[in-house]
């Protein structure tokens, strides 16, 4: 809906509404128009009132403060005890296998039989948490700057200082623990970096760690690790692009449709049970994991200070518009830099657009399906307790003295966004 043709009023409670040529007219009485574009899937009106119960139930937990740290409720010990399964399918695979080999016989049998077992380890063994090519990993002598941040920290919330720093052009911020020592790494997406004033730094870096700290399930290595499988074995066994080209060549020469028709029931069989059993673990572990987020937040406000954490929560809904703003500059080559950009952009947004899209993420966000909660809820809890100042605080010197450190690999970063996109 165009913005410059809206009406004044709001047309459902006549509410006066300031317009502006540039972004949405809503009204913030009655939420006229707050979510122009809808919801991108459709839902029943029962779901979506479980839903908002769901959330609203988590919400009013927290906002109690008798929670500390995610507790060993039901449905967390049920994610550990499915992970488990998972976990020590590959080793019954490995020994059943063997067992075929060395007791059955005749041996060219055992051999065709163990096939099947030691398939299935070979599919289901655990992988390793690696970090996404397209990730420049940063260490400790290339920024002490940033590494003596982190460690204050890490120090004041009493967990493991970070070994490195992955910096990529995503519009995110992660914590994650990588390769088989389970080394910690904090993710530093560049556009949402780049919108964050200094101390909002502090707080989704506090965020972040925080994870560390409280260890939710997705963060552990048996639910890591278990998710890990379900989320290649998924992908392996979906429609790939060569399934696309192999389908467009047997209709170019009218051949053979068998390797077409097998990867089409390979795929609904094995990746239907995989995607069955993937949705089942994230359901059970949905309501620890949210916990764990609002959890999180608490740490983040702590240390940063309260407004700080609820100003860079508020940052996350402008999260599309940072990364649109360095794919606009990367591509066309604008007279500023990429991340002068993207500054630019995320601070034009006028506070009336960021409440409007707060409004929204409360509409979108309550999905079963969704490993956040609501933002515009954290913001609410944050501000609902007491306010706290900041334990570790971050200066306009020390935060520009971070970007100088990371100047050649967001460079680098830069370049290969810059190439994907040309």
């Amino acid at each position: 809906m165009p913005t410059d043709q809206s009406p004044t009023r709001c047309p459902q409670c006549g509410q006066q509404v300031p317009q502006d040529a540039q972004y949405v007219t809503w009204c913030d009485r009655c939420d006229w128009n707050v979510d122009p574009t809808g919801p991108t899937e459709q839902q029943s009106a029962w779901r979506r009132r479980l839903e908002h119960r769901l959330t609203d139930t988590l919400y009013a937990e927290l906002q109690r403060g008798a929670i500390q740290r995610p507790g060993w409720d039901a449905a967390r010990i049920a994610a550990y005890l499915l992970s488990a399964v998972i976990l020590l399918l590959p080793l019954a695979g490995l020994l059943g296998g063997i067992a075929l080999l060395v007791f059955y016989r005749p041996l060219w049998l055992s051999a065709l039989l163990s096939i099947i077992p030691l398939a299935l380890a070979v599919l289901l063994r655990p992988r390793v948490n690696t970090p996404d090519p397209d990730t420049h990993l940063v260490y400790r002598e290339q920024a002490p700057q940033l590494f003596a941040l982190l460690d204050k920290i890490a120090t004041a919330i009493g967990t493991k200082p970070v070994a490195a720093v992955a910096v990529d052009a995503e519009p995110n911020v992660f914590f994650a623990r990588i390769g088989w020592r389970f080394v910690p790494v904090v993710g530093i997406g560049l556009p949402l970096w780049a919108g964050l004033r200094p101390q909002e730094r502090v707080a989704v870096l506090a965020h972040e760690l925080g994870h560390g700290k409280n260890g939710d399930a997705r963060h552990g290595w048996v639910v890591g690790w278990a998710t890990a499988i379900l989320d290649e074995l998924s992908e392996t066994f979906s429609e790939q692009p060569l399934d696309q080209y192999r389908q467009e060549l047997v209709y170019a020469t009218d051949s053979d449709t068998g390797p077409s028709l097998l990867t089409r029931v390979v795929n609904a069989t094995v990746g239907g049970a995989v995607r069955g059993v993937r949705w089942v673990l994230t359901r059970i572990d949905l309501r620890s994991g949210q916990r764990a987020e609002y959890l999180a937040d608490r740490r983040s406000a702590e240390i940063a200070g309260s407004e700080a954490a609820a100003r860079a929560l508020e940052q996350l809904v402008l999260a599309e518009t940072s990364y649109r703003a360095l794919e606009r500059a990367v591509r066309f080559g604008a007279d500023v830099e990429p991340l002068q950009a993207v500054t630019r952009a995320v601070s034009a947004v006028p506070a009336r657009e960021i409440e409007r899209r707060l409004r929204v993420s409360r509409l979108r966000d309550t999905r079963i399906d969704a490993s956040h909660p609501p933002t515009n809820l954290r913001v609410k809890l944050i501000r609902a307790r007491p306010a706290t100042s900041a334990q570790v605080v971050l200066g306009t010197d020390e935060s520009r003295a971070i970007d100088r450190e990371l100047s050649a690999t967001a460079e680098a970063v830069l370049k290969e966004l810059r190439s994907e996109l040309r």
